[in-house]
């Protein structure tokens, strides 16, 4: 099968993808599973959002202002690299994490209201250049999550108005673990600055964040990155009138933590056209609401998209917790087909 495939079957792809479900025991997702499909597509869009000439100057920019914070420091920790070549740097870096894609874990994460984690794995290969994104860290899902999705694309259809109003949620939720994955990214490339060193100096510092995400020891790349790309961190708000399998409504909260209304067309455009996507900042429709205007509309906060892990060396991905999943190699023409028809099963080559 594989000598039927073209050349460039993986061009702008994602390559040597699997997907373990968290145990014990721990076992690899199946391939020809709704789970993978959405999951590998939110993989896709989410390296793709980085990609982009916003995405690659805004993670330069992180670059340079983590590195320089670093150095601020007052700790034995030292940036191993050159400042002068971040943009060379982010360009490697999504680079490696198409051509092998970080591990990916389907487990429980604290509760409904968290959607993804990323973990780094300790190393001693200080390299820029030969970075192993499955040997740095990996990207964990929430499992119910996952199934809310899969749940709303079964009973999407256009014929209906349930249907049609399924149809969109299945569309946020790719959305969702969208940017929940570009986020992500943006943690592991704190991690690959750093260059596989684990001391707590070597993660985000709390200097480099975004209104109160930061801790009194800890930063927030991901919200840094979401304000300067998006226009403000995204959050999603639960509708009190739906029910509790909804993905929520996508606001984003600019400097003053007012909360706009993510445009539904920019959902379904970076959905369904990824490969053509480039309105950033987002659009955003409707008034700017303060908290207080937000829980008067019923609009209830569903909490953190994204937990924060302990920089305790406890709290890295070992190896050891993952199972051994099958790694495929996944065409971007595959993976755009994905939101317009949820329920085709991907055409993918084995390489592990």
């Amino acid at each position: 099968m594989n000598n039927l495939m073209p050349r460039d079957f993986t061009i702008n792809g994602i390559q040597r993808f699997g997907i373990t479900l968290a145990g014990p025991p721990c076992e690899p997702l199946q391939e020809n599973t709704e789970e993978f499909t959405w999951l590998a597509f939110a993989a896709h869009a989410g390296v793709s959002i980085l990609e982009k000439v916003a995405g690659r100057q805004v993670m330069t920019t992180l670059g340079v202002t983590l590195v320089q914070e670093w150095l601020r420091g007052d700790s034995d920790f030292r940036f191993l690299g050159d400042l002068a070549r971040m943009a060379e740097y982010v360009d490697d870096f999504l680079c490696a994490i198409r051509g092998n894609f970080p591990r990916v874990v389907v487990d429980s994460l604290g509760g409904l209201d968290v959607i993804a984690e990323a973990r780094r794995i300790p190393s001693q290969d200080h390299s820029f250049s030969k970075y192993d994104p499955k040997r740095a860290g990996g990207i964990y899902y929430n499992r119910s999550q996952v199934s809310q999705m899969v749940s709303a694309a079964r009973e999407a259809n256009e014929t209906s108005r349930h249907g049609r109003k399924m149809s969109a949620r299945f569309r946020t939720f790719l959305f969702m673990f969208a940017i929940a994955t570009a986020h992500e990214l943006t943690h592991l490339f704190v991690g690959y600055l750093a260059q596989g060193q684990d001391s707590t100096q070597s993660y985000t510092p709390p200097t480099l964040s975004y209104l109160n995400y930061a801790g009194p020891s800890w930063g927030e790349s991901g919200r840094w990155l979401e304000s300067l790309l998006f226009g403000g961190s995204i959050e999603f708000y639960r509708d009190s009138l739906d029910d509790d399998g909804q993905a929520g409504i996508p606001y984003i909260l600019d400097s003053n933590a007012l909360a706009r209304k993510i445009e539904p067309s920019c959902v379904r455009q970076l959905v369904t056209n990824i490969r053509e996507f480039d309105t950033f900042p987002f659009t955003t429709t409707g008034e700017a609401l303060t908290v207080e205007e937000r829980r008067e509309k019923g609009l209830l906060s569903m909490g953190s998209i994204y937990v924060h892990a302990s920089q305790s060396s406890g709290a890295h991905m070992r190896s050891r917790w993952e199972g051994p999943a099958p790694l495929y190699d996944i065409s971007a023409d595959e993976l755009c087909r994905v939101p317009l028809e949820p329920r085709r099963v991907l055409v993918k080559i084995r390489v592990a």
